[in-house]
């Protein structure tokens, strides 16, 4: 019978065999391995366990990492007409790919194909907010970047300069932002599906 070591071991050799990069386990989490490339400890992949038949099978979400550069720099250019200056940001989901994603594959296949969350900062002018928002999500409905959640947050220009992905979870905690805007990604409908949902800061931000 497999131990949880077994399964974190199996797990790395996976995806070392699969993405010719070695891994590490951190721990298993409700049938999942959760793995990160020694490359980049930050990035904290997914890789599902299946047993079928007597058979054991992986599936991941390292792809969403392996994009994420070239999708956040490709969506940048998209939105930084409306907003001005701003940062991108993209987050996998915590579940595996489509299995035939590999290195090779496109940021427009895996953004079609994969849901991932759209993290957008800004510091422009708070004029239309709700306009800029539905803007932004017929740009990205018609380059077929559907992730699965959009989320814009004004900030102040000097917190927005010094920003940095790995205190994203400290900044919402604390509510250090004006305002957060967040649309959901419809898939069956092929859109963002319309309403948005507003999330207020802390009132004393900014003062």
């Amino acid at each position: 019978m497999f131990t949880r070591k077994d399964y974190m071991n199996a797990a790395e050799y996976y995806m070392q065999k699969k993405y010719g990069e070695k891994f590490e386990s951190e721990y298993i989490y409700e049938g999942s391995v959760y793995v990160h490339p020694k490359s980049n400890p930050y990035w904290h992949v997914v890789v599902d366990v299946e047993t079928k038949d007597g058979m054991t099978y992986f599936h991941d979400n390292y792809v969403g990492y392996l994009k994420k550069e070239e999708l956040e720099k490709y969506i940048y250019e998209l939105v930084k007409p409306i907003y001005g200056e701003c940062k991108v940001y993209t987050h996998p989901y915590g579940f595996p790919d489509d299995d035939s994603f590999l290195r090779d594959t496109d940021i427009f296949m895996y953004a079609k194909k994969s849901n991932f969350i759209i993290r957008i900062f800004v510091c422009s002018n708070r004029v239309d907010e709700e306009k800029k928002l539905v803007d932004i999500c017929n740009i990205l409905s018609n380059k077929k970047i559907c992730g699965g959640r959009l989320v814009v947050t004004y900030l102040k220009e000097e917190d927005l300069q010094y920003l940095e992905e790995i205190y994203l979870d400290r900044l919402f905690n604390s509510e250090k932002f004006y305002k957060s805007l967040t649309v959901v990604y419809d898939r069956k409908k092929h859109s963002y599906d319309g309403e948005i949902y507003v999330t207020e800061g802390d009132e004393e931000y900014g003062k």
